[in-house]
């Protein structure tokens, strides 16, 4: 179903946006029957979530096809998403590991927004262990000289271009066969997970006020250089557990003065991406442990993630 469905809008959508769009049957049938007829071949499980758009009051340049973790975001405007983005001449598509643009742009404006999209991008590559022979690409070429400049459509795809982590291509010419489709959107979920479980939790200044009990709304991550997950609640965890990593011993005032006092990273002891709430009650007591920076990247190139105790026997301290 997933090779109908893709096939179908390279062929079909070009001749159907010539016609109004107003009551038109196919937004219709993009945006209740494709999410449908997905769910229901893909069998995803229920934290995933599927959307597809032809566009809001008018036909998009770029439709896309989107499976969204639905602890990051459920929208293309924010967090980070899988993406299939169709090409503005339909000559192909790719499916894409891809960033929202709202927020940023609303803090650093369209231009600023896409530069720091590209930053983003280069950081979470370098979070993201990859095996497989899927071609991948870190730049996508979305055809936007087929869209008019000056225009919205254009700027939209500029800013889904810049918001690429990775992605495959598929040319209209040679769309692979179904099961190899499926087994390359698979791949993207397992590397789409890579990113959510091995982002950092750390603490900025933030509301000081502080409760015995704490919830964590995992559907309101905001993207800059990194996921933040709620500040409060990694400094309480901090202050509860100190400043001393607690998988080496390493402290950060000690060795680099003032400069590094009350500074550790919280680590989330479950892993986020085995979370199937979007609401999780979080103790900043029994949830979360303290670790020095290298601790806490290596932590987590460990699969499945040990716990402290299993982690420190590894590293022999």
């Amino acid at each position: 179903m997933l090779k109908e469905v893709i096939e179908d809008l390279l062929y079909q959508y070009p001749k159907v946006s010539r016609e109004k769009f107003k009551n038109h049957e196919y937004p219709r049938y993009l945006k209740n029957e494709v999410p449908r007829l997905l769910n229901e071949s893909l069998n995803l499980p229920d934290i995933y979530s599927i959307q597809a758009s032809a566009g809001n009051g008018s036909w998009a340049s770029i439709p896309w096809i989107a499976v969204f973790n639905k602890l990051i975001t459920e929208s293309v405007r924010f967090g980070f998403f899988l993406v299939y983005l169709y090409q503005a001449d339909f000559s192909g598509v790719y499916l894409s590991l891809n960033q929202g643009t709202a927020s940023l742009k609303e803090r650093y404006g369209l231009g600023g927004a896409r530069e720091v999209l590209r930053e983003q991008a280069k950081v979470f590559r370098k979070i993201i262990s990859i095996d497989t022979n899927i071609t991948f690409y870190e730049n996508i070429d979305l055809k936007l000289e087929a869209i008019p400049k000056e225009t919205t459509a254009r700027r939209l795809g500029q800013a889904y271009q810049a918001g690429n982590i990775l992605a495959t291509y598929y040319s209209q010419n040679n769309l692979l066969t179904s099961d190899k489709l499926v087994s390359d959107l698979l791949y993207f979920i397992s590397i789409y997970e890579q990113l959510i479980e091995n982002q950092p939790i750390e603490s900025q200044e933030s509301d000081p006020t502080v409760e015995d009990v704490w919830f964590e709304d995992l559907t309101k991550y905001k993207i800059h250089r990194r996921v933040e997950r709620n500040q409060a609640l990694c400094k309480k965890a901090k202050e509860i557990h100190g400043y001393i990593c607690q998988a080496c011993n390493f402290n950060f005032e000690t060795r680099y003065g003032e400069i590094g006092k009350n500074y550790i990273e919280a680590h989330h002891i479950v892993p986020i991406a085995t979370l199937e709430k979007t609401k999780v009650q979080l103790n900043p007591l029994t949830d979360f442990t303290v670790l020095c920076s290298n601790c806490h990247r290596m932590i987590h190139r460990i699969k499945p993630t040990p716990t402290l105790e299993e982690f420190k026997k590894i590293i022999k301290l």
